[in-house]
């Protein structure tokens, strides 16, 4: 009898010590909670102004910042909105109260007044994304007139060109090399028109060709200048160079209503549609026979094909839809068109957009 009260008791210390320990552990996890609150991340400055500054000239600032929040401070992504700015971060995990800064360093690519973003995400509730700004005049070197070649609704197997005038700072500057790259570099060219004397280096004229073998569709280009001379009288020369946009919309038998598929900003996790018509002005009857996505940044778009009915102007509509998961995600590729037109059995349109958290 005495053994058995005896264990009842202390069965009963045991459980009184266990539930005590929980209660005290449950206390210390409410107390850790509340000690590992938010974050909160207060910039000195999220502005930050170059002033008058010449092109040839790097830049570099910092935007100093502390966790003022009680909780510990996690930087997620820090993102430029231009490649001519580079952001740098020594560490991505700060403690309350600890301060550092992020680096940027500036290379102008293009000329006049010139503002440049950096969004900074974090895991601050209050502040997932924070834009710093960097501003900047810029005089640049070598400039030319027009400052942008575009070749608007050219037909199909014809070829134009256009006059680039250019002008340098240094009026003995040598043109060293101009070239043309990217995606629509095949169907651009470019060359230096001698001057009085026959010679090229010292020329202030490019004459920039379409070539006649350009494919239908909307086409980019990016012709480059690179030049060496001195800034100011005495100084040593340097090399400068400049970019130029080369554009051109070729139509053939077929028009499209757009010349790319505009999605524009989406907020991340919704779901978009772009549609772009395709007619025949000539009122002659053709087909669509398929569509198809490719070079696709955003895995899951998807694109579909429908005839508008003769009263309602023909032709058919070119549907592009897509979720994009992840904030910050460039929205990129082509739709290729399938049609039995001759000559135009493949036509291609660009896409375009990005996704973003909502503010």
């Amino acid at each position: 009898m005495y053994s058995r009260k005896c264990t009842n008791i202390l069965v009963e210390l045991i459980l009184l010590a266990c539930t005590a320990s929980l209660a005290f552990a449950a206390s210390a996890q409410v107390v850790s909670v509340q000690e590992d609150g938010p974050a909160s991340i207060t910039f000195v400055k999220t502005t930050h102004d170059f002033g008058a500054i010449l092109d040839s000239d790097p830049q570099a600032t910092t935007f100093p910042f502390t966790n003022s929040g009680v909780g510990t401070l996690r930087i997620l992504d820090v993102k430029a909105s231009c490649g001519c700015t580079t952001p740098a971060l020594s560490k991505m995990i700060f403690a309350p109260g600890e301060s550092s800064e992020i680096e940027v360093q500036y290379k102008a690519k293009s000329g006049g007044s010139q503002s440049k973003t950096i969004t900074v995400f974090t895991n601050d509730p209050n502040q997932p994304a924070i834009e710093l700004t960097i501003k900047a005049d810029v005089t640049q070197f070598l400039t030319t007139e027009p400052r942008l070649v575009r070749f608007a609704r050219i037909a199909k197997g014809t070829s134009e060109t256009v006059e680039l005038k250019v002008d340098t700072i240094d009026p003995e500057a040598i043109i060293d090399r101009i070239q043309v790259t990217g995606k629509g570099a095949p169907w651009f060219k470019a060359t230096l028109v001698p001057d009085s004397e026959g010679e090229t280096e010292q020329s202030r004229v490019i004459m920039v060709e379409l070539l006649p073998t350009t494919p239908w569709g909307q086409h980019f280009a990016t012709l480059t200048i690179r030049s060496t001379g001195r800034i100011e009288s005495g100084a040593e020369p340097i090399e400068h160079s400049t970019r130029v946009t080369l554009s051109a919309k070729v139509v053939g038998v077929l028009h499209a209503s757009s010349t790319m598929f505009r999605v524009g900003v989406v907020p991340v996790r919704e779901r978009f549609t772009s549609v772009v018509k395709l007619i025949r002005p000539d009122g002659k009857p053709f087909e669509v026979l398929s569509a198809t996505v490719s070079d696709s940044t955003l895995e899951g778009m998807a694109v579909s094909v429908a005839p508008v009915p003769k009263n309602k102007g023909g032709g058919y509509t070119i549907v592009l839809t897509g979720t994009p998961m992840e904030t910050e995600q460039r929205i990129a590729g082509e739709v290729n068109i399938f049609t039995d037109v001759p000559g135009e059995e493949t036509l291609a349109i660009r896409i375009g957009g990005v996704a973003r958290s909502r503010p």
